[in-house]
Formats: structure tokens, C-alpha cells, sequence
């Protein structure tokens, strides 16, 4: 969505997702971004210039810049907002960020899907990351296809969203393209629009592993928020979920 704390995060990027990849194979960059300049989140307390051109400290093979807004009605907010807000004190301003969000997910997918890589990363610029993703990489190219590695916290009655590793073009597609199904998820659960239950609802029935590995988010001030990296049990989720 937006680089919001790249100039901060990017020590741990290259060397706990990039690097890895790097040494694992073959690896290209993909990226979307929202052409922002301010951010004002009352939830997140945040309210900071944007650098404008932050994008530029990573070398990306393909970058797509848009102007934030527009996405909106190409996924028919007015729609998927009136199944309610999931926070409800905001007038929608988190609905609106998480369309945003999946919308430039899918814009990068997109981008990527003509190489047809063997194993796909998603990592968001505004995370520091704490672990190397190498031991899941290696994991990952020698296990089953159509597989989905994603963090053992953060589930929130779904999977997490923060970042994965996902082996299996069917299934990139499935988590990179989740913006397509929105609308779905809304009508059939007759929830709000909820980031990690989205996640739960497009891997259902799909192989999914959890990882160790964590991050945690970087406002766009520096401030970090708080995560407990607790280990969340399913709740009914129909995952074929292995350990």
C-alpha cells in the first residue's frame, strides 16, 4: 500500500527476506504503491509525513505508482461497507485502508504472475523483520506443492496477513488475488470486512504451515506497535493444517 517506514525497516528486508532469497535462487522484486504523501490514522495514533520517493531504495524489477482513492470504487466499498465496519468507531477509514491494502497486493500479483516463479514471497515494506526466512524457504522448495507458510500469531479468528511465503501458483493466486473475493467473504459469513478472516476464508480447505518467524510494524514516526508472537489454536477453520 504505502512505504510508510521503509527507510527504517529496509536493514532487516534485505537481510532477512531478500538475502535469503537471493541465496536460494533466482529472485525478482515486485511492487505497488500508493503515491501518498500524509498519513492520518486516529486508531494507530499516527499522523506523519510521507516520504514521496522512499520507493526508490530498493531496486524493484517492476513498480507500479497509483494515486490512492480510486481503487475504491473499483472494488464497490459502498458494498462490501454495508455489511458494517469491523471497526466501528473510525467511519470506515480502516475498511477503506484494508481495500487499499488488497488492492495493491493484487496490483504486484498481477505483475508477477507472467514469470511464473516456483515460490512466492509477500512482505510488507512498513515490517521489521526479526527473522531470516531462509529456514522457510528451504522448507518450502522441498515440500509439497500448493503449500501456504504463514506466522504461528496474529490469526484473529482467520490466518495472519502480515507477510507470507506460499509454494504453488494456484494458491499465490488465491492469497495474492484475495481483493476479488471480498464481496464473497462479506455475503457468505455476513461479517465486515476482516483482514485475517479473509485470509481464513480463501485458504479454506488449502494447506497451510505455520512459521516461527516475526515482525513487527513500524509506524510511519518510528514507533513500533507491540505484538505478544503469542501461538493462537484454530478456532473450526477448515484448513488442512499441518505442523
Amino acid at each position: 500500500g504505502i512505504t510508510r517506514s521503509l527507510s527504517r525497516t529496509l536493514p532487516s528486508i534485505e537481510a532477512n527476506v531478500i538475502a535469503p532469497a537471493r541465496a536460494a535462487g533466482e529472485t525478482r522484486l515486485f511492487a505497488h504503491f500508493f503515491q501518498q504523501t500524509r498519513i492520518e490514522n486516529p486508531r494507530t495514533g499516527e499522523s506523519a509525513d510521507l516520504a514521496p520517493d522512499e520507493h526508490r531504495l530498493i531496486e524493484w524489477d517492476a513498480l507500479a505508482l497509483e494515486p490512492p482513492g480510486a481503487c475504491l470504487a473499483r472494488w464497490h466499498i459502498d458494498r462490501i461497507r454495508a455489511h458494517g465496519d469491523d471497526v466501528t468507531d473510525d467511519g470506515g477509514q480502516t475498511t477503506r485502508n484494508l481495500v487499499h491494502q488488497l488492492h495493491s497486493i493484487r496490483e504486484a500479483v498481477a505483475m508477477a504472475e507472467p514469470w511464473a516463479p516456483d515460490l512466492w514471497v509477500f512482505a510488507r515494506p512498513d515490517l521489521r523483520y526479526h527473522d531470516s526466512l531462509a529456514p522457510t524457504l528451504a522448507r518450502a522448495l522441498k515440500g509439497p506443492p500448493e503449500t501456504a507458510y504463514l506466522p504461528l500469531w496474529q490469526w484473529r479468528g482467520g490466518h495472519n496477513d502480515r507477510f507470507a511465503v506460499v509454494r504453488g501458483e494456484a494458491l499465490a493466486r488465491a492469497y495474492g488475488r484475495r481483493a476479488e473475493r471480498m464481496e464473497e467473504f462479506c455475503d457468505a459469513t455476513g461479517q465486515p470486512l476482516h483482514a485475517e478472516r479473509l485470509v481464513g476464508h480463501v485458504l479454506r480447505d488449502q494447506r497451510v504451515r505455520r512459521i516461527k518467524a516475526r515482525a513487527t510494524r513500524v509506524r510511519a514516526d518510528g514507533t513500533e506497535a507491540w505484538e505478544s508472537f503469542r501461538f493462537e489454536p484454530l478456532e473450526e477453520m477448515h484448513v488442512a493444517l499441518e505442523a
